[in-house]
């Protein structure tokens, strides 16, 4: 069997699947990973794909972030060494030093490319675009691009940043997904969530994920403030991150009792918090959201609800909304224009019903098929070679 090494510090379903993938056509499977990506792996993984434990990602802080990223990229080098030489390593963009490590081994490889680096540190203006450290590593990117058996990224747009690496023919585009089976729509007067937090006949606008810097959730306040007199209309807000402690003293200040601030939600609770929503928040930061695509926007899909989408319209998310006519997206400043579409939705029940039902159907162009399709070049590889 043909050796492969999957190396992702912040493994999780996803990776899953593409392990899975791999397995089930003949390849011999190792995952290297953060530990505490372990047990949520382990849900549905082969019984026959390893798993080898680095240290797990940290993002409570810049600096825990950067030392977790060098210090797994280390760990990662000299497990390649001393246990993975003669295999193929499947490298996803995080940590993202991980994708010069080619540089220094020998093995054959591929790039999955979430997180564009160095080009998000630039667009989040941490570092200059002309600055030493940023040509090094474009450099270096450019090297290793080249030399890749196989490079994959998530998004057309993000395909056309890569570009400047390695010519656009090179570069194949999988979406991401979610598991359709486990997020499904939920009847409201069946939904536990619902019935625990006291939020039956409430018309809830959902944000759940990250409250990081490049996560614009604060707006989400502004909008409750201005329909903080309808008492129908209730916002539930899930996460965890820098923000947090920002978020709950706006609502404390701004005396916003429709505003439910809860922490992450354990993952079976996931198809029930997911599906209470009748609106389903996505927010990006406008100048890095062309090098990321949220993965939350497949769950968003599958759990059947509209979405509202904060981000730049000039994105591989926007463009996926518009398509699928899911629900609509916005500037972080159009306050005014998210108010309006929350209304319009709470009014207009045959609208709100057809964006649901749009989501639900979209969510099914976006399974767990898609992971096949990282396989795929390998096996005519095999064939042709």
């Amino acid at each position: 069997m043909k050796k492969i090494v999957i190396i992702n510090q912040s493994a999780g379903e996803l990776c899953r699947d593409i392990a899975n993938a791999f397995y089930e056509k003949s390849f011999d499977v190792s995952i290297i990973c953060g530990k505490k990506c372990v047990s949520d792996l382990k849900k549905k993984l082969e019984d026959n794909v390893l798993i080898d434990t680095i240290v797990s990602y940290d993002k409570t802080s810049t600096a825990r972030r950067l030392a977790t990223w060098f210090w797994g990229t280390i760990q990662i080098y000299f497990k390649i060494l001393l246990k993975y030489r003669k295999s193929n390593l499947f490298i996803v963009s995080n940590p993202p030093f991980a994708t010069l490590l080619p540089l220094l081994l020998r093995n054959h490889y591929s790039l999955l490319i979430y997180d564009i680096f160095p080009d998000v540190l630039c667009s989040q203006n941490v570092l200059s675009d002309n600055s030493f450290i940023i040509r090094i590593w474009k450099k270096m990117n450019r090297c290793v691009y080249v030399n890749a058996d196989f490079v994959f990224t998530i998004g057309e747009r993000m395909k056309k940043v890569l570009e400047q690496y390695i010519p656009g023919f090179r570069i194949a585009v999988i979406p991401n997904w979610t598991d359709t089976s486990f997020i499904k729509p939920i009847p409201h007067e069946q939904n536990s969530f619902i019935q625990q937090y006291g939020l039956k006949n409430k018309f809830i606008v959902l944000y759940s994920g990250n409250f990081g810097n490049t996560h614009k959730v604060e707006v989400i306040l502004d909008v409750a403030k201005r329909l903080k007199s309808n008492s129908e209309i209730q916002f539930v807000i899930i996460g965890d991150g820098n923000k947090k402690q920002l978020l709950k003293d706006t609502i404390e200040r701004e005396k916003l009792t429709n505003c439910l601030l809860l922490p992450h939600q354990p993952y079976d609770i996931l198809p029930y918090s997911l599906t209470s929503a009748d609106i389903g928040v996505i927010t990006l930061d406008e100048q890095s959201s062309s090098m990321s695509v949220p993965s939350k926007t497949y769950s968003t899909l599958a759990s059947g609800c509209a979405v509202l989408g904060i981000a730049s319209q000039e994105t591989d998310f926007s463009e996926l909304v518009n398509h699928y006519s899911v629900g609509m997206c916005f500037n972080s400043c159009d306050i005014d224009g998210m108010t309006s579409y929350i209304l319009s939705l709470y009014r207009d029940k045959d609208l709100l019903n057809s964006y649901k039902k749009n989501s639900r159907t979209a969510a099914f162009d976006f399974t767990s098929q898609n992971a096949y399709q990282y396989v795929e070049p390998y096996l005519n590889e095999i064939c042709n070679g």
